[in-house]
């Protein structure tokens, strides 16, 4: 079943089937208990209606026409019905309704014997009324006006109806949303703690309380933290082992390197021990990266890229800075350079020339580091930070490098909370932007 967008978070749909349930619910029992009380109020006041009418009838009928038209004004039950004198010769339409004649039918019951019909009574304004017609004498009959009524006991209006099941919703909605959100704040906690460790494994672990069930999945979350923090523990030490086990070996061969005359072949063999040592530094720098090991505090970006540019420039190459940060970052000093350096020297390396822009865009920092290389192509670039991934085809150490620069500059960033996004530029170039958490 495919959801609209507005309808694929869980608790939007939570929350309209709740409603939905409720108000349904409502309509239907509402409907059910205005059927019942409908039904037997009617029978109650029709009754009571034609106790009332029999004793106006046997009031009304020992009086004179003159002293019957002095008695009405007192007799009438404002609200309910009005009361008017007619000739007995005098006619009027029928009025039809169920309602209307089932109170009818109730009155004759009550004055056996006596006509009673229900008509069309038309006021002063034009206003066409229900009423009952019941013979007094051979000179008048009494007419019972039900003003602003369909009959006299007919159920409520429409609107009063939609009115109330409008108010239902309206109070079923506050408490479903806010039902909705106490059920679904652990999940949306769950979310960002799960995105929280893809960033920083030391992420803080989650709280362990609330109902069963989220306690039982914050335990299980915090024991996959625990085992993934274990797992890479365990591969750095590894690698750590390995990197120091092969340091020794290639120094040795090193040394007995520089016994060889001074010809190609030892050139070849001295740069291929250069190639190991940087393939394995490398590898030991990816295992740790994934793990931040200093602590965020607020660093001046701008010197740290000034002093970024300065180094390079000191080695002859063009690298220059844009724009300025207003204020400082939290940052993880050491990480942070180590990833600016690897994006600089990707782009001195492709490029020839580093351009590094820094500013606010969005309530976000950035910082951009743009080149004039060959580019990559578009399908090629959510690969660049793959480790050991090169767009270069070319296997030589001299162009396509080890494939882990970016990865390690991802890990690092990613570790405080900063995304790195690439991107090619027009006409040609690579173009890396660090985005940093909303800027306050």
């Amino acid at each position: 079943m495919r959801w609209p967008v507005v309808m694929r978070s869980l608790a939007a749909r939570l929350f309209v089937i709740l409603l939905l349930v409720t108000v349904l619910i409502q309509v239907l029992s509402f409907g059910g208990v205005m059927v019942k009380m409908g039904l037997q109020g009617r029978q109650g006041m029709n009754q009571f209606l034609a106790a009332d009418l029999a004793a106006l009838q046997v009031t009304l009928r020992h009086q004179t026409p003159a002293q019957r038209a002095q008695m009405l004004e007192p007799l009438n039950r404002r609200g309910y019905y009005v009361l008017a004198l007619a000739p007995a010769a005098q006619q009027w339409p029928a009025w039809s309704s169920p309602h209307m004649a089932e109170s009818v039918q109730t009155v004759r019951k009550g004055l056996p014997g006596v006509s009673v019909h229900a008509v069309h009574w038309t006021s002063e304004d034009g206003q066409d009324w229900p009423a009952m017609a019941l013979p007094l004498d051979e000179v008048q009959q009494l007419v019972v006006v039900f003003p602003g009524r369909e009959s006299p006991f007919a159920p409520p209006p429409a609107r009063l109806i939609l009115l109330y099941v409008l108010g239902v919703s309206l109070l079923v909605m506050a408490v479903a949303w806010v039902a909705v959100r106490l059920a679904t704040q652990p999940m949306a906690r769950l979310a960002r703690a799960a995105q929280a460790l893809g960033r920083n494994l030391n992420a803080a672990p989650l709280p362990e309380t609330g109902p069963t069930e989220v306690r039982d999945a914050a335990q299980a979350f915090n024991a996959m933290q625990r085992a993934i923090q274990a797992n890479l523990r365990e591969r750095t030490q590894i690698l750590a082992s390995i990197s120091h086990d092969l340091k020794t070996p290639l120094t040795r061969l090193r040394l007995r390197v520089g016994d060889l005359p001074e010809d190609e072949r030892r050139a070849r063999i001295e740069w291929d021990i250069d190639a190991m040592e940087q393939l394995i530094q490398e590898g030991l720098d990816y295992a740790q990266s994934s793990q931040l090991r200093e602590a965020l505090v607020p660093l001046d970006l701008n010197a740290l890229l000034e002093s970024l540019a300065e180094r390079h420039a000191d080695m002859g190459q063009d690298v220059r800075v844009q724009g300025r940060l207003e204020r400082p970052l939290r940052c993880a000093p050491r990480a942070l350079e180590r990833a600016l350096q690897n994006l600089v020297d990707n782009a001195v390396k492709y490029g020839e020339r580093a351009r590094i822009q820094a500013g606010i865009q969005d309530g976000q920092a950035f910082i951009r580091v743009e080149d004039d290389g060959p580019g990559v192509p578009g399908e090629l670039l959510p690969r660049l930070t793959e480790p050991f991934f090169r767009a270069e085809a070319s296997r030589s150490r001299d162009t396509g490098g080890t494939g882990l620069g970016l990865a390690i500059a991802q890990n690092l960033l990613q570790s405080q909370d900063a995304r790195l996004v690439l991107s090619n530029r027009a006409p040609q170039g690579l173009v890396a932007t660090v985005w940093f958490p909303v800027v306050a």
